[in-house]
């Protein structure tokens, strides 16, 4: 089962639309919608190409939600103000990256059909989630992970930067690139449905009406009380590195009551120590899976990541595994190196 997030309420889910149908968006250029490959929170995900190109490829996706649903509208204002081509790309120069995990925003608008309206987003299409992957092998090589590490950090290196935090990364949430088959070194971060500007007050106020938004199981502690916090991101981030090293998150048998989840999470992660031994027990893990989770714990609510320290510490965790940065991506169960 793909992990549980809080439903938002008084959402409807969009109509299918058929194979065919052109949107228009806001910049005029027009969509053409082939299969449906997927769902959203709220309506289908439709692998798209511009309307009268030629060939039989769909190189896009669209996804479509009532126009009153509150997640795509932030996500597509996201887009709008950071994920155009020239900002990726000007940031990739900036910082000497070949590649960043954020995926390019192309258009989006509203769209009537049988009289509803709809809103719409038109991004890159990807490969398979890495849920999906996970669910076939159960745990990866570490040395996978740690290259994964890397490059969710400089995706979310560049989403702090705008001064958003993205509240939830999952393997969900996290695709492959395309052509899958060539061993692809590239994931990608996707759903910006729950960013949120992190918080620059200079005390940690919970806000109840936002606590435990998202998707509870790998919900960081300051989540779990409303407050966008960029520590809140790496904490999200150690939860679900563990588990695809392995391990097993304490409270993945209560997942139906958040503030039980809350209380195991504020328990465990009491101390580094205390949470590996929760999680992997009399198992081997890499040390360095350890160190993350102790950078983690040292931070302040308004601490701002040391990206170049975290980088590092995933690093070591490619040294132990005897593993290159930027090695191509391949997933078994083996968790240590072979």
């Amino acid at each position: 089962m793909p992990p549980k997030k809080k439903v938002a309420t008084g959402y409807k889910f969009a109509e299918p639309l058929p194979k065919g149908t052109v949107l228009t968006d806001g910049a005029k250029q027009s969509w053409k919608l082939g299969a449906s490959i997927g769902k959203g929170g709220f309506g289908d995900i439709y692998e798209a190409r511009k309307d009268g190109t030629r060939g039989a490829s769909y190189p896009c996706i669209v996804k479509i939600e009532p126009h009153a649903n509150g997640p795509l509208f932030v996500e597509i204002n996201f887009y709008i103000r950071h994920g155009k081509p020239a900002d990726v790309e000007a940031y990739k120069k900036a910082k000497k990256l070949q590649t960043l995990g954020i995926p390019l925003y192309y258009g989006s608008g509203s769209h009537d059909f049988k009289g509803e309206k709809y809103r719409f987003l038109v991004t890159d299409k990807f490969s398979r989630d890495l849920h999906t992957v996970f669910q076939e092998h159960q745990a990866f090589h570490s040395g996978t992970v740690f290259n994964i590490a890397i490059q969710l950090l400089d995706a979310l290196e560049y989403i702090h930067s705008t001064g958003y935090v993205h509240a939830d990364i999952k393997g969900a949430n996290i695709l492959l690139g395309i052509p899958e088959g060539k061993l692809d070194k590239q994931v990608y971060l996707m759903d910006f449905g729950l960013v949120t500007k992190f918080t620059t007050q200079s005390t940690f106020k919970p806000n109840p009406k936002k606590a435990h938004d998202g998707t509870i199981e790998f919900l960081s502690r300051d989540a779990h009380q409303g407050v966008p916090t960029r520590r809140g991101d790496l904490e999200n981030l150690a939860y679900v590195l563990i588990q695809w090293l392995g391990g097993t998150l304490p409270w993945e048998d209560n997942l139906s009551d958040p503030k039980t989840v809350q209380k195991s999470k504020e328990k465990h992660m009491s101390s580094a120590k205390e949470m590996v031994k929760a999680c992997f027990g009399s198992k081997p893990h890499p040390k360095a899976i350890s160190t993350y989770i102790t950078y983690v714990l040292s931070m302040d609510f308004d601490t701002p990541p040391d990206y170049k320290k975290v980088r590092s510490i995933f690093e070591s965790g490619l040294k132990e595994a005897r593993e290159r940065v930027g090695a191509p991506l391949t997933f078994h169960t083996s968790l240590t190196p072979t």
